[in-house]
């Protein structure tokens, strides 16, 4: 992965950080796996399409097209 700017970085903490605000303030909750992946982004270790894939994979949609409701 290719290394992101310091400044890259702290857009992408703020991202994660109101991701989870605004989650949280619909009563919802961002699971532990899913903040290391978020967290991983942040640092630039996975791509978003990585971060995505392995959300997919996750919970059992990566068999599906993005835009086919399970």
């Amino acid at each position: 992965m290719a290394d992101v700017t310091s400044e890259e970085t702290a857009r992408r903490v703020e991202e994660a950080r109101r991701f989870r605000h605004s989650t949280e303030m619909e009563g919802g909750r961002v699971p532990d796996a899913a903040q290391q992946d978020i967290a991983a982004y942040a640092r630039g270790e996975v791509d978003e399409a990585e971060m995505l894939r392995r959300a997919r994979q996750r919970y059992g949609l990566d068999g599906l097209p993005h835009d086919q409701p399970r």
